[in-house]
């Protein structure tokens, strides 16, 4: 089962420009980069007139929008309803992306209070006349914070937390690919 909802909504503007094989093909060269017309004309076989009125329609959709730079070239890309068509994944990765970089920065302060003795941290020295009974009387407990343990464990959650955004990642990838095919066949 694939996260997030399971259908995309479409407006009634966007599902006609994206009833056409040539406007999708279009949608799918611009998933990889901006393109010009040129360019677009070349990768897909078509005259630049036929392109321009397939890309006025994906404009007129809100799906692309043309950027004119103010240099010899005016470039097409996906514009941000667009990309949110085609990955709707993309809120979920970042928010598992920036949970792992959050649980990361804690787990290295946790490792550095508990290593060096700052942030108001004792730091834990266990060497000859230490007792772990000693350390433990003093506050110690596996995985509280400002413990090597928390930090590892802290660790632990952000390579997890990566995990789930890959996962993600690849999830929507072949969601977006599920998407285009069900197109084609409508």
């Amino acid at each position: 089962m694939i996260p997030g909802p399971s259908r995309i909504t479409l407006d009634q503007e966007s599902f006609k420009a994206l009833a056409s094989d040539v406007r999708v093909g279009i949608l799918k060269v611009l998933d990889e980069r901006r393109q010009t017309v040129t360019d677009l004309s070349n990768l897909m076989g078509l005259s630049k007139p036929t392109l321009l009125e397939h890309l006025e329609k994906l404009q007129a959709a809100g799906l692309v929008k043309r950027i004119d730079e103010g240099r010899k070239w005016i470039y097409y890309e996906l514009s941000d309803k667009g990309r949110k068509i085609l990955h709707p994944e993309k809120v979920s990765i970042v928010v598992a992306l920036s949970s792992a970089v959050g649980l990361a920065a804690i787990g290295i302060v946790s490792l550095l209070s508990s290593t060096y003795g700052i942030f108001g941290a004792p730091a834990r020295v266990q060497g000859p006349g230490t007792e772990p009974a000693d350390l433990l009387a003093g506050g110690y407990q596996a995985f509280s914070p400002g413990t090597p343990e928390f930090a590892v464990l802290l660790f632990a959650l952000a390579a997890g937390a990566v995990g789930v955004g890959f996962l993600l990642r690849w999830f929507g990838i072949h969601r977006r690919d599920r998407f285009f095919a069900q197109l084609g066949a409508a």
